[in-house]
Parts: C-alpha cells; structure tokens; sequence
C-alpha cells in the first residue's frame, strides 16, 4: 500500500483501534528520518501522524496540544461522504497535509485508478469523463491540482462565455454532481494545507469560506467533494476541531549551501513545528482572531487576550525573525554555511524592493514598490491577516504570462502549465453585445482568464483572478505552487516573481532566497 492512499485507507478500518498518540516528540539532534509509515493490519502504528515526514528540501512535522485530536477524528473518516473519500484523502499527514503529484502518480499506478484519490467528480478533469481513459485525470497527475466546480454568483455583474470541449465538456456544467442543479465553471487548484488554520484569516483560495464559522465550510467541502447527504453538525464540528488544533512545519532542512542547514529550531533560531504550536497560544503571537474554548470553537473578533500581541506592522523589514540568530554565526563553512544563506533569503525576503506593475493592485498599497512581506504581512506566518486581501499576481492569465515569457524565458514553464487548463472569457453584463456577434477581446471590458478566483464568491468582474496570499509554513513540501500549481519547484517560483515584478535577483540571492523558503 503507498503513502498516497494508506491513511484513508487504514483509519477506514481501524475504527477506535487506530487512536494514534498526538504529541510528537521534537527532533532535537539532527538525525535521519524515519522511513515511511507502513499499515500493519489496516491499524496504523501509534505516532503515525505526528512524526517526521521527508519531503523536497528536507523533514516536515505536524503537532497538537489537544490530546483528542487524534486518528478518530472524522477527518480521517470515509463515512463522512459517500464517494470513498475522506478529507485525509487529499489532505495527506505525510505530505503536509496537502498532496504530492509524485505520491498521486504513485498511488495511480499502484492501484490502476481505483483508489479513493481517483473520483471523476472532483479529481478527474470533467465530471462525466469514462474512467477507463488514458487523460481522464491528467491534471491531477501531472499538476496536481483538484476540480472544484463553482456556480456563478446570481448577481454577478459579468457574463461567461459557453465553450464545448472534449477535454473539459460542456461549461458553464449544467450537471455537475458537486453542485446538482446549477452552472458550474470548473476550477483546478491545489489542496492548501488545512493544519495550520489557527492562523488564518480568510479559508480556501478565494476566501468564500469564514474563519469565523468553519462549521460551515467543512460541510460545504463534504457535500461538494464527498458528496456527502447530510453532515451532522458534531461530525463537522469534529473536523473543524482538528483544523484549527493540528500545526505543521518544516523541522529540517537539506537544502541550503553544500550540507543544508540542520534543524531548523537550532542555534537560536525559533522555526519548526514546536515553536509554531507554542506561537499558537503565545501572547507575542500575531495579533489574530482569538478562539473561545467552545465546541465548536467560535472566535472573539478581537486581538488576543492578553493584549501583547505582536501588531501587524505594514511593510515590516522585519516580519519574519525566525532565522535572525542564524546571521552572525561564526565559521561559514558545512552547516553553517547553509545557515548563513537562509538568513540572508529572510532578509531578501523582509526587504527586497518589487516594482509592482501598472495592472495589478495590491490593497492599501500607495506607490509602485512593494516588499514580499507588503501581501504576506503576517508576523513568521506568511499569510495576510486581513480576510478581505486578495490579489491577482497573473498567474490565472495566459496573456499575462505570454507577454511575461516574451520578456524573460524562465517563465515558458508556468505559461506551458498554464495552457493545460482551460480558459474562460468574462464580459460585463453593463456590455449587452453577445459573444456570438463579438469575439471574446473584441470588447474592452472582456477579461480573459482560467480561474475567475475571488470573482467567483463576490460576483465582481474587477476580482477576476484574484487569491489571498495563503500561509507559508511548511513550504517546501505543498510544491507545485500558486493556486493552479503552475510552479513546479521554488526555483520556478521565483523566477516568477523576479520576472512579473521586476526584482533583478543576482545569482547568490536567488540561490539565498530560495534556501529561506525551503526552510520555512
């Protein structure tokens, strides 16, 4: 059994005999990582979920203060739908709780299509494909990336254009099992992390989701994913106690300079998955939306109490401090070395100037150079802490990223990428003209786009493709990256970003830059 399905498998039957211990004990010394789990009679050893995981750049771990949270939770349950699936099914423990393309081609292989990842309802590239055929999940293997079908806002104040495909069907999808009974476009994103929580401010790639009422969201992501009947109300609380009580970080890293930089909670430095659970309650934690201790936990739309927390600070150049003790160790030579070079990307990534420009607008913004930490604000979380903060860097546009790739080559894989997608046309409804009389560009308010994003839950044109910058913990393991998993690596990723704003990374400072992300 591969590491892509032996969770949901495993928890399936297990039942109670699959408690697995909560607490994990934190890496101290700087050993090799364990080997990957094994399922034992379909019940998971004890400390399955909250142990060490190897992932592109070194070891990720998760972690909870709440003994309850543990293998039983209906997280792990398949019950919870009816299509075989569980939220575990595309939230792995063992790849951040995310999915790795290469776990997914794994488990596709293995099985030959039958297992749980594989549903034509929200992984396969349309709903209605024969399952029997060579591309019916294509960009779940290659991209990794999940349909999700949306209906357009009833008082949208834009218009789609229909199209008919062989790769896609028919869309807007009138029979769309995950919203039975209306339009649908479909969208391809990748599964963010859903540990972590805690920290955030808006839910889901388009924030349509409430931090303050998770309840919902879960039950929204099990009647449209799993295509669960009816979610109980507990069973939805129960998830929702596992998302905001579960955190996962990068522990360890291999990546930086010749020998890596080691344990990442080491020399000083307050990265890692323990540090990261402790912020969780610390009064110096970012000033966030604090939880009631109810069940369902509810939050207080207030700063933490006490209140000394740390405030969020625009343009901060010193926003993430986690590898600040790693500045000025002595001897730069083996670990060391690595180190070194991390600090340096927390720096670049603290200060480095981006010259934002003309079409895209960043929210409270004024002038045209902008910092990493202008949309990932939040203190050594990397999120924005203002649920109403989104973007639309580019990425959802071919035309953007044609015209970007004409200027700068290292673009043409994010552009290839994102040609395997498809691609809607938007016009105002202010615009009467039909697209069959007037070509889709032909009218200047026509926006073009392969994923209307935030447009979606807001119903504006003006929020086509844009995203809120999600939580950048556990980086280095939830690769491919962006929304639509156009970025194949961090390399690529920052190529993007040197490119659309314009930075003029010299050589050390991408290779400085990337090894800070690959630790984060």
């Amino acid at each position: 059994m591969n590491r892509a399905t032996k969770f949901s498998r495993a928890f399936a039957a297990a039942g109670v005999a699959g408690v697995l211990a909560l607490m994990a004990t934190p890496i101290m010394t700087d050993v090799a990582a364990a080997p990957p789990p094994t399922s034992l009679g379909g019940v998971l050893p004890r400390g399955q979920i909250f142990r060490p995981f190897p992932d592109d750049s070194g070891r990720i771990q998760s972690a909870t203060a709440i003994q309850s949270l543990d293998g039983t939770n209906k997280f792990f349950d398949p019950s919870l739908g009816t299509n075989g699936q569980a939220c575990v099914t595309c939230h792995q423990p063992d790849q951040a709780f995310t999915l790795n393309v290469d776990e997914i081609q794994a488990a596709f292989s293995s099985s030959r299509g039958s297992d749980p990842l594989f549903r034509l309802n929200d992984t396969a590239d349309r709903p209605d494909a024969d399952p029997s055929a060579p591309d019916t999940f294509k960009l779940f293997l290659d991209m990794g990336i999940i349909r999700i079908g949306r209906p357009v806002p009833a008082m949208a104040d834009f218009n789609v254009e229909g199209q008919q495909s062989a790769r896609f069907g028919t869309l807007p999808n009138p029979t769309d099992p995950q919203a039975p009974g209306k339009m649908t476009l479909s969208l391809f994103r990748r599964p963010l992390v859903n540990t972590n929580v805690r920290f955030d401010s808006a839910v889901l790639w388009d924030g349509r989701a409430s931090i303050a009422d998770m309840r919902t969201q879960v039950k929204n992501a099990a009647k449209g994913l799993l295509l669960a009947t009816t979610v109980l109300d507990a069973d939805a609380d129960d998830v929702a106690d596992f998302m905001l009580g579960v955190f996962t970080d990068q522990v360890f890293d291999t990546s930086a300079g010749s020998m890596g930089a080691g344990n990442l909670a080491a020399a000083g430095a307050t990265s890692g998955v323990f540090n990261l659970l402790a912020l969780a309650s610390d009064p110096a934690a970012p000033c966030l939306f604090a939880l009631n201790a109810t069940s369902p936990p509810t939050l207080v739309l207030t700063p933490l109490t006490p209140p000394t927390c740390t405030p969020i600070i625009p343009e901060n150049p010193h926003t993430v401090t986690l590898f600040d003790a790693w500045a000025n160790l002595p001897n730069e030579n083996g670990v060391n070395a690595g180190r070194a070079s991390t600090a340096r990307g927390q720096e670049l990534f603290d200060t480095v100037e981006l010259h934002v420009p003309a079409d895209i607008q960043i929210p409270g913004l004024t002038g045209s150079v902008a910092h990493c930490v202008t949309c990932h604000a939040t203190n050594n979380i990397g999120n924005n802490p203002d649920p109403t903060f989104f973007v639309r860097i580019g990425t959802d546009s071919i035309d953007i990223l044609t015209a970007l790739a004409a200027q700068d080559s290292r673009v043409n894989g994010l552009l290839d990428r994102a040609k395997e997608l498809p691609e809607y046309c938007l016009r105002p409804t202010s615009d009467s003209t039909p697209f069959a009389t007037s070509a889709c560009g032909k009218d200047p308010g026509d926006v073009k786009t392969t994923d209307p994003g935030r447009a979606m839950f807001t119903g504006k044109i003006a929020d086509v493709g844009k995203f809120k910058p999600p939580i950048l913990r556990g980086l280095p393991a939830r690769s491919p990256y962006f929304h639509a998993g156009v970025a194949d690596g961090i390399d690529k990723l920052i190529n993007f970003y040197d490119a659309r704003f314009n930075i003029g990374l010299t050589d050390q400072e991408r290779e400085d830059l990337a090894a800070f992300l690959e630790a984060l």
